[in-house]
C-alpha cells in the first residue's frame, strides 16, 4: 500500500513538471489551464482591436484634458440659435410742397392718420421747377396733362400760380443747375415746351422720417385730394 502511494505521488510530480515545462501544450485546451496563466499577450490577442489600446501614465490619465478626450462622445450640441429677425424696414416719406393756403388742411389730414405723431414739418427754401404753362384755359391744361401721361410723365398742378394762371410741374429742384440738367433730360423724352420756374414763396413739406410698413400703407391710402394732389413719396432733395 505504501509503495502504491509513493508511485502515485511520483507520477503526479512528473505530470506537474511536464505541464509546467510546456510538454503538454497540445493538451492545454482540453485541460483548460495554461502554465503561464491568463496574462499578456494572449488576452491582448483576444481583443477585437488590440491596436486601439494605449497605456498612459496614471498622472496623465487623471488630467481634465485626458479625461475629456477619453469620455464617450456627448450628445450633439443643440443647434445654434436662429439669427434675430431683421428689424422692420422703415422709409422716409414726404408730401409737398405746400403753400400757406394748403398747409393747414394737409396737416389736419396727416394728424388724423397719425394722431400719435411721428411726423413733422420741413420748411423749404427757394426752389426751381421744370414746369409747363401757365395755362389760362383749363381745357388746354387738361390736354397737356394727358399728353404728358401718354409719355409716362405724371405732372403735378402747382399750388402757386405763375402770372395768375396755374402751371403743370414736372419736377422740383433745390438748385438752378439741377433744374437745367433735368430740363435737358425731359427734352430728350420729347418734352419741348417745358421751362424753369423759380419759386421763392414760403413752402413747407410734411415728412414722416421713419415710416414702417404699416405706416407706409396708411400714407399711401390717404386721399390725394386731401393733400391738394401731392401724396407722400420718398424724401427727395434735402433728406
Amino acid at each position: 500500500m505504501l509503495r502504491a502511494i509513493v508511485v502515485l505521488l511520483l507520477l503526479a510530480n512528473l505530470g506537474f513538471y511536464a505541464w509546467r515545462e510546456g510538454w503538454l501544450a497540445p493538451l492545454h485546451g482540453a485541460i483548460g489551464a495554461r502554465p503561464e496563466g491568463d496574462r499578456e499577450p494572449e488576452r491582448l490577442a483576444r481583443q477585437v482591436r488590440p491596436e486601439a489600446v494605449r497605456l498612459i501614465p496614471a498622472e496623465a490619465a487623471s488630467s481634465p484634458a485626458r479625461v475629456a478626450a477619453a469620455a464617450p462622445a456627448s450628445e450633439p450640441a443643440s443647434a445654434a440659435p436662429a439669427p434675430a429677425a431683421p428689424a422692420t424696414a422703415t422709409a422716409c416719406l414726404e408730401a409737398g410742397p405746400f403753400g400757406p393756403a394748403d398747409l393747414a388742411a394737409a396737416e389736419a389730414t396727416l394728424n388724423a392718420a397719425l394722431p400719435n405723431g411721428g411726423w413733422g414739418r420741413r420748411e423749404l427754401g427757394p426752389s426751381w421747377w421744370v414746369a409747363m404753362g401757365p395755362f389760362e384755359d383749363a381745357e388746354l391744361m387738361q390736354k397737356k396733362r394727358a399728353e404728358l401721361r401718354r409719355r409716362g410723365i405724371v405732372p403735378d398742378t402747382s399750388p402757386f400760380r405763375a402770372g395768375g394762371a396755374p402751371v403743370l410741374v414736372i419736377s422740383r429742384h433745390d438748385s438752378v443747375a439741377a433744374a437745367e440738367s433735368a430740363l435737358a433730360a425731359w427734352g430728350e423724352r420729347g418734352v419741348r415746351s417745358a421751362r424753369i420756374v423759380q419759386v421763392a414763396l414760403p413752402q413747407s413739406a410734411l415728412r414722416v422720417p421713419q415710416a414702417d410698413a404699416q405706416t407706409q400703407g396708411m400714407l399711401a391710402a390717404l386721399p390725394v385730394e386731401k393733400l391738394r394732389g401731392r401724396g407722400f413719396a420718398a424724401c427727395g432733395d434735402g433728406a
